[in-house]
């Protein structure tokens, strides 16, 4: 009985994170949610990290938030997706000298905030699941 109830609460969890527009349709795919190259990012937690803004090499930014939109559309994260292509654009005018800082700080601030949101959100996710398997094999014993 406990197996029904889990698989229940678990599909309501995945249609409140598409609601929330955290997840998109891409998320459905079978194939998005096996594809290890696109579970790598959010396993490995590669969010940037600063610690000065003159010591930003800002091609290295620019290249992991490149990294991180790509296999976030893969497996459907829209939010996180679209500040990586906001963080892409401000490290090029960073690049540029046009030193638009609050822009930058702002891309960057927004992008962190959406994969740590997206990432707690995919590690409920992953726990709900490991749960519904565990009990599943319990009832085979």
């Amino acid at each position: 009985m406990a197996v029904p109830i889990q698989k229940v609460l678990l599909t309501g969890f995945i249609h409140s994170m598409h609601s929330e527009e955290i997840v998109d349709d891409q998320f459905y795919q079978p194939e998005a949610i096996k594809d290890p190259a696109c579970l790598y990012c959010w396993r490995r937690g590669c969010i940037i990290s600063l610690s000065d803004l003159p010591n930003v090499d800002f091609s290295n930014l620019a290249a992991l938030a490149t990294e991180i939109e790509e296999r976030s559309s893969c497996i459907g994260a829209e939010h996180v997706r679209l500040t990586c292509l906001d963080l892409m654009r401000a490290c090029d005018q960073m690049q540029k000298q046009k030193y638009e800082t609050f822009f930058f700080c702002q891309a960057l601030s927004w992008t962190k905030n959406e994969f740590a949101h997206t990432r707690n959100k995919l590690q409920v996710l992953v726990q709900m699941e490991r749960k519904i398997m565990r009990l599943e094999a319990k009832q085979q014993k």
